[in-house]
């Protein structure tokens, strides 16, 4: 359990630096929307709360206006929230106890009351199965 406690605190990090690293200005620029370009050149232009644009989206795609949109809802804001979600979900439910394993570490439980890992741990781990270091046993 320990590892995939590990792992999933590791990817949320590494979700929260890659979020906090696109978040660039004091005008809070984290909440993105997607709209046309003030020109008609068929392209959707993601732009932040100072109407900066963020990127643009090519036409190429199938439906790029339903990219646009995509993207526009994986603002680092949004990714923030999440990952503050996820790991309130983790200190709810799990802990450690004051004893160790016969290896020295502490002894991680889980409050749900089901074996280790828990069903929510794997449940949580699932977005990242794409991940080198995500384990085909932590699959619920």
């Amino acid at each position: 359990m320990n590892d995939l406690v590990t792992f999933l605190r590791d990817r949320l990090a590494e979700d929260e630096q890659a979020a906090l690293a696109a978040s660039w200005d004091e005008w809070d620029g984290s909440h993105w929307t997607a709209r046309h370009r003030e020109q008609r050149d068929g392209r959707w232009v993601i732009i932040d709360r100072a109407d900066e644009g963020v990127t643009d989206v090519t036409p190429q795609a199938a439906d790029d206006g339903a990219v646009a949109r995509h993207i526009a809802r994986q603002d680092p804001a949004r990714v923030l929230r999440e990952v503050e979600a996820k790991r309130r979900i983790m200190d709810w439910h799990i802990g450690q106890r004051n004893d160790k394993t016969p290896w020295g570490e502490p002894v991680v439980i889980c409050f749900c009351g089901y074996d280790l890992p828990c069903a929510t741990l794997r449940l949580l781990a699932l977005p990242y199965t794409d991940h080198p270091d995500y384990r085909d046993a932590w699959r619920p």
